[in-house]
């Protein structure tokens, strides 16, 4: 997420360029205010997708103007100066992450954290976060600090490849049309980012394509492709008046579609598709109508020097307000005192300044400038590599468990029910009209469906035991984060967006019938947590623990049990398990083995109460085919919920059993099942 600012000052054909560090300045705003929260900015994400394409733009710009005048190109020049310039801030970040981490998360986050550090101090933060995509942390865990690290590995990573690549084209070039290479070039760099332009726009939908090098990679290249026509045609808006006029149209029509574009996007879990490729055209217009224009018009608006002077530390910026956002409202809660005056969105803004500009002068500009500056390029880039080695060991070797029970304990947050070839994950689900249930077991016995969320989703485990005897078919309608009673639940995201899942609602009414009307199950297990999310109601939005929520909640049951029942299967709704008031693993870790800290009566959730009353009331009802019952008779023995049973970690969260434990009390489930007058 930034254009190398050093890369422009190095180049004395051109001299600095304050208007690009203006629109540096306009593209880290757009993304701290979206950050922060805003709600009238909820895609101001795109602008990391204009730093793509300025840092195409540049990087491009200088390596052929190298190419051009030397025949090749100073690879290790270039690293060298990509290392001083980008590292000290970088490694600065994640050590402060670090410790600041040991201090405030548990240990569950803490690891979590740790591997974050790994990926972003070896330069491919993007591939882990496409990988652990939608199970990364649940809802109301604290997001990782280094998540913004993604956009700094696909531009370093496109550092390491695209000099080399750039060179090796010139070369091609040079051998099929030796007087003049770049029409060459154009033509396989226009390829390729063609190639990954259609896979944004066919694969979006997934953590992979928002995170992904090969789909971000056209913005880039977009960029490289305008500084080509640059170098090679001398693309120029007309001088004096109308090139001013030219350029300004030009200019202002980009940003009025980026303006547009931030505003009206509102779900990143499609981005970046078709919106993408439009946020990449307004980009390369607000370029070419600054950079290629004559001076005057909007080079001067958009080059003032005080936004030239928030572009030229805009890296810093970018690098350091994600972890202020995440880290100090946690720290105000640790430690108090003025902290707590500091977590509204001017604290966080104000801090964020601060820090950055400290940076910038007393880490950044230093080690850039003036640390050994007559060292030779090859030992520059061997240090940065070494210390991004060293920090991604410590990283590692931190926060890694130190026996076999820390180890047992953290396995245990990853012991959830495993969706096999059945989608689970929102972000993995095709559109509503599209979704169908799945079957995740078929037999020749009766057909058991599981519904719901991940409440739902953690008895498939003891289902799989309880079908074999009868070799039942079980077929899945379950959705992380989707609630089985017809509510429409709304959040703070992982990036502090507001968001109403509407998408959830729709897909349940289609989703649910197509059960019924295509499977006809004899039985349907379902479970939720729903009542924990803050709903729509009416047009309005109201947070869980009022009687109108309550009310709303418990509407929602009549829609779902409505349908589930209406082919005359038997319906099981699981009571609502309390919510324990530590992460179960963490506290396992920090008590250490043998505890008995990490127990806790029932009675400790006590919100969960009049939901608990409302389910209870469900049983019985729909002509008697609705049955409710009650798993806290085995998760929570005599009223309290030991944190370890026969060896077993109960729970992998506050909330959530775990799968080996709800596998082996299979048989204590079925006999919950027998008493209300239900068989598997």
């Amino acid at each position: 997420m930034r254009a190398a600012d050093d890369a422009i000052r190095s180049e004395t054909a051109h001299g600095y360029r304050p208007h690009l560090d203006g629109i540096r300045a306009l593209a880290v705003v757009a993304v701290i205010l979206f950050h922060l929260g805003y709600g009238w900015i909820p895609g101001g994400f795109v602008g990391v997708d204009v730093f793509f394409v300025l840092s195409g733009y540049l990087i491009t710009g200088i390596l052929l103007r190298e190419v051009d005048g030397r025949g090749t190109l100073r690879l290790s020049r270039f690293y060298a100066r990509r290392a001083r310039r980008l590292l000290p801030a970088s490694i600065a970040v994640i050590a402060v992450v670090l410790v600041l981490s040991a201090q405030l998360l548990d240990a569950v986050q803490q690891q979590s954290v740790g591997w974050d550090a790994v990926y972003a101090a070896l330069y491919s933060a993007n591939w882990r976060f496409a990988l652990v995509g939608g199970d990364y942390f649940a809802p109301g865990d604290v997001p990782s600090p280094l998540v913004h690290y993604w956009s700094l590995a696909v531009e370093e990573q496109f550092y390491l490849v695209w000099p080399a690549l750039l060179l090796g084209l010139h070369a091609l070039g040079r051998r099929l049309r030796p007087r003049d290479p770049l029409p060459v070039v154009l033509s396989a760099v226009a390829g390729l980012a063609l190639a990954s332009a259609v896979a944004s726009i066919a694969l979006a939908g997934s953590p992979l394509t928002y995170y992904g090098t090969h789909t971000r990679a056209y913005q880039l290249l977009a960029g490289g492709i305008l500084a080509i026509g640059v170098g090679r045609w001398r693309w120029r808006l007309p001088d004096g008046r109308s090139g001013q006029v030219a350029g300004g149209t030009l200019a202002a029509a980009g940003l009025a579609v980026l303006a547009y574009l931030a505003h009206d996007i509102s779900d990143a879990t499609q981005y970046p598709g078709w919106p993408g490729m439009w946020v990449t055209v307004a980009s390369l217009a607000v370029i070419a109508g600054v950079d290629l224009a004559p001076a005057g018009g909007a080079q001067a608006v958009i080059g003032h020097r005080s936004l030239a002077a928030v572009g030229r530390l805009s890296y810093s910026l970018y690098i350091w307000h994600w972890p202020v956002i995440v880290l100090l409202p946690v720290a105000a809660e640790h430690w108090g005192g003025p902290l707590d005056r500091l977590t509204g969105t001017a604290g966080l803004a104000a801090v964020t300044v601060a820090i950055a500009l400290a940076s910038y002068l007393l880490v950044e500009r230093p080690i850039r400038f003036r640390l050994a500056p007559s060292l030779r390029p090859l030992p520059v880039v061997a240090v940065g590599l070494s210390c991004s080695v060293l920090m991604a060991t410590v990283a590692y070797a931190r926060f890694q468990p130190d026996s076999a029970f820390e180890r047992q304990a953290l396995d245990a947050v990853r012991d959830l029910a495993k969706p096999g070839s059945c989608t689970y994950f929102a972000e993995d689900w095709p559109a509503p009209a599209d979704s169908e249930p799945c079957v995740y077991r078929q037999g020749t016995g009766p057909v058991v469906a599981l519904v719901g969320d991940s409440h739902g989703q953690q008895w498939q485990p003891a289902l799989e035991e309880l079908a074999i005897p009868d070799d039942a078919t079980i077929v899945r309608a379950t959705r992380g984060g989707c609630p089985a009673n017809d509510v429409t639940a709304f959040l703070r995201d992982e990036t502090r967006q507001f968001r109403v899942e509407r998408d959830c609602t729709e897909w349940r009414h289609v989703v649910y019938r197509k059960l019924i009307d295509e499977y006809d199950p004899d039985v349907v297990i379902v479970g939720t947590r729903s009542f924990v999310r803050g709903l729509e109601v009416d047009g309005s939005y109201v947070y869980q623990g009022g009687p109108v929520h309550l009310a709303a909640w418990t509407d929602g049951w009549d829609w779902t049990l409505d349908t589930l029942t209406s082919g005359g299967a038997t319906v099981v709704v699981n009571q609502l398990l309390p919510t324990l008031p530590e992460r179960i693993p963490a506290c396992l870790v920090e008590h250490g083995e043998g505890t008995t800290d990490c127990d806790f009566p029932v009675s400790v959730d006590q919100r969960v109460i009049p939901y608990q009353a409302a389910v209870t009331a469900l049983d019985g009802t729909h002509d008697g085919q609705v049955r409710v019952v009650d798993p806290t008779s085995f998760a929570c023995p005599g009223g309290t919920c030991p944190a370890i049973i026969d060896d077993v970690i109960v729970h992998r969260d506050d909330n959530h059993l775990s799968a080996t434990f709800v596998r082996r009390h299979a048989a204590d489930y079925a006999a919950l099942l027998d008493a209300v007058g239900v068989t598997i």
